[in-house]
């Protein structure tokens, strides 16, 4: 019996391309170059330093998601990098919390939402008449009752 022929995947795929075997993995271990304890935060610092070419992964990440109550225990998500890439990380990262990483104003060319003015209120938060009357109702029966 052939071990492979089990496999999900068939043993015809095709092989790495050569471009793929000249890029080498970065070297030298994963070093911690801080912890979150938000793993929404985790993904924004990895997507920031990935887009600065530092490699990072996040460690913890799925335990903390699944089980948020766990995050203190474990320490909160690591963020890492290979070695040769911490000091940049780490200069990145203070960069992110210092808020220099932050897009303050929309781009030129993007359009305001339609209908949205400073003058008038959220639509969400218009009630008629009688809705009013009727909050005021039930305000007033859940007092006294």
């Amino acid at each position: 019996m052939n071990p492979s022929a089990s496999l999900p995947l068939s043993a015809q795929a095709p092989a790495a391309s050569p471009a793929d075997a000249d890029e080498q993995p970065p070297q030298g271990d994963p070093v911690t170059v801080t912890r979150v304890f938000n793993a929404l935060e985790a993904e924004m610092l990895r997507g920031c330093l990935e887009a600065e070419g530092i490699p990072a992964t996040l460690g913890d990440v799925q335990t903390v998601q699944t089980d948020t109550l766990l995050t203190v225990a474990l320490g909160g998500v690591r963020v890492m990098v290979p070695a040769p890439f911490a000091d940049a990380a780490r200069q990145t990262v203070e960069a992110f919390e210092r808020g220099a990483l932050a897009i303050d104003e929309l781009p030129a060319d993007a359009e305001a939402s339609p209908g949205a003015t400073e003058d008038e209120p959220p639509a969400g938060l218009r009630l008629s008449r009688a809705a009013w009357i009727v909050l005021a109702i039930v305000v007033v029966a859940v007092a006294v009752f």
